[in-house]
This record gives structure tokens, C-alpha cells and sequence, in this order.
């Protein structure tokens, strides 16, 4: 539903559910994600189908990446494509905490000036 205000709102009462799949330190470190970004430009493997969202947050221990997916079956099927990029990298990213989306909320999306 849109509200009129630039703001996009998704509440997700039942069904099929989004689901947010979280890696925290020491999986991966800030440092570590920076440079599987090859340079800060391009993400590490090609953005899979059913991603809704992504993000690396934070720095030192408070670092974690946060993904959204529009179905649990959507990041079965890349999950094992992303653990094999990980692990040619040299990085043991550990096992996620997948957690149920309730809602969204979209506001106002500017694309990077480069």
C-alpha cells in the first residue's frame, strides 16, 4: 500500500512470509566484506532472484549483514552458490539466523551518484 508520502508499506498477514537471514561477527568482518565487494563497486555473486534487500551494517563486533528474501525457498536456492563464493574468498561464514519478516516499510530510493 502506497501512503502517499514517498513511503512504500508490504504488511505480510500470512502465507507465504518474507524472511530476514542475519550473519554477525566473527563469520565475516567489516574489513572481510568490504574487499569481497571487488572494490565497493560490484557484490560478490550476482544478485539472486527473491532478494528483496541487503545490507552490511556496523563495524568491529557490532558488524552484521542482513539480507531480506521474499520466501525461505528463495535463499535455500542461493544459499549454497553464496557459501561456495564465501569459501573460494577464504572465508568460513558460519551458519545464519533466519528470522520472520512481518512487515516492510520503502521510503524514498535515491541511486548512488558515481
Amino acid at each position: 500500500m502506497g501512503t502517499g508520502t514517498g513511503w512504500f508499506i508490504v504488511v505480510y498477514p500470512g502465507g507465504i512470509m518474507p524472511i530476514a537471514v542475519v550473519y554477525r561477527t566473527p563469520a565475516m568482518t567489516a574489513e572481510q566484506y568490504k574487499s569481497s565487494w571487488s572494490g565497493g563497486k560490484a557484490p560478490p555473486v550476482p544478485i539472486p532472484t527473491g532478494l528483496l534487500f541487503h545490507a552490511g551494517v556496523g563495524e568491529g563486533d557490532d558488524f552484521f549483514t542482513i539480507t531480506v528474501w521474499d520466501s525461505r525457498d528463495a535463499y535455500a536456492a542461493f544459499a549454497p552458490m553464496f557459501k561456495r563464493a564465501m569459501n573460494e574468498r577464504g572465508l568460513n561464514i558460519g551458519e545464519p539466523r533466519i528470522l520472520p519478516v512481518h512487515h516492510t516499510v520503502t521510503g524514498n530510493v535515491r541511486p548512488e551518484s558515481g
